[in-house]
Formats: structure tokens, sequence, C-alpha cells
């Protein structure tokens, strides 16, 4: 798996919130960029040296936490795009209902992690996404993250 994306404009500069994981408005947080490949939306993000785990090794719920984030950041902007909702006009809130991460090998905190997510189910108010975590080629893991749509958002 390559670890370049489409250059296009991430969707978190569209939509700028306060999330620890996204949000521009968050100096604290993960500041996730995610950017549509096709029908995936994609992310590409450097662990910072402080989460760290074993030695050399990506701190695994620093990975869920990047993971439930771009898989909210899915499940919205595939919902926008089926609706017709422009990202920056309206679009809904969702939360995570359940994050499922299956580690499939240790992640060095010297490369960037790609993930790759798509809704694979979709009712009237949960998305389930599915998504892989790559580096340098490698798959590092898999998740299933079920989001639900914020009654009233």
């Amino acid at each position: 798996m390559e670890d370049t994306i489409d250059a296009g404009p991430a969707l978190q500069d569209v939509l700028r919130v306060h999330c620890f994981g996204c949000g521009a408005l968050n100096e604290d947080g993960l500041h996730i960029k995610s950017r549509w490949e096709g029908d995936e939306l994609v992310c590409r993000w450097q662990p910072p040296p402080h989460y760290i785990g074993h030695p050399g090794v990506v701190y695994g719920g620093a990975i869920a936490s990047v993971v439930d984030c771009h898989a909210i950041w899915t499940a919205m902007a595939t919902h926008c795009r089926e609706e017709g909702i422009a990202l920056d006009a309206g679009a809904p809130a969702f939360v995570t209902g359940r994050l499922t991460v299956t580690y499939l090998k240790p992640a060095s905190i010297n490369h960037p992690l790609q993930l790759r997510a798509q809704v694979v189910d979709r009712g009237e108010r949960r998305s389930t996404v599915a998504c892989r975590v790559w580096q340098v080629g490698i798959e590092c893991a898999t998740a299933e993250v079920v989001t639900v749509r914020m009654r009233g958002h």
C-alpha cells in the first residue's frame, strides 16, 4: 500500500472543530487530516515521539484514537456526499457507538501511518465504518467502528 494520498483539501480544513483527534481548534489534539481518494477516506498521520509504547513502537491507544476520529469523519463525509450536503453547511454530528481494533503488526514510531476507511453499512442513524491502518506497505491494524448520528444534528 502506497503512503501517498490525494493532495486535495483535508476535510478538517473545511470544517474546523474542537475535537481532540481532528480539531484544528484544539492545540493539544492529534490534528489528523482526512481526504477523499475515490470511495475511501484516507488519512496520513505521523505519530509524535511521545506516543511511544514499547521502544520504537506506537502506543496502541494512539492508533485506536486516530482510527476512531477518522472513522467519524468517514461516516459524516459519506453521509454528506450521499445526501448532497456541503460539509461546512449543516453536516450532522456523529459519535462512536463501538470501536473494535485488531492489531496485526507493531507500528514504528518513526514512520507515518496511513488509514483507509469506508462506510460498509448504513442505516437511518448508524453507519459501520471499516478502517485499515498501513505503514510502509504493511497492514498494522484493522478496525470496525459503529458510528451513530446524534439526534438533532
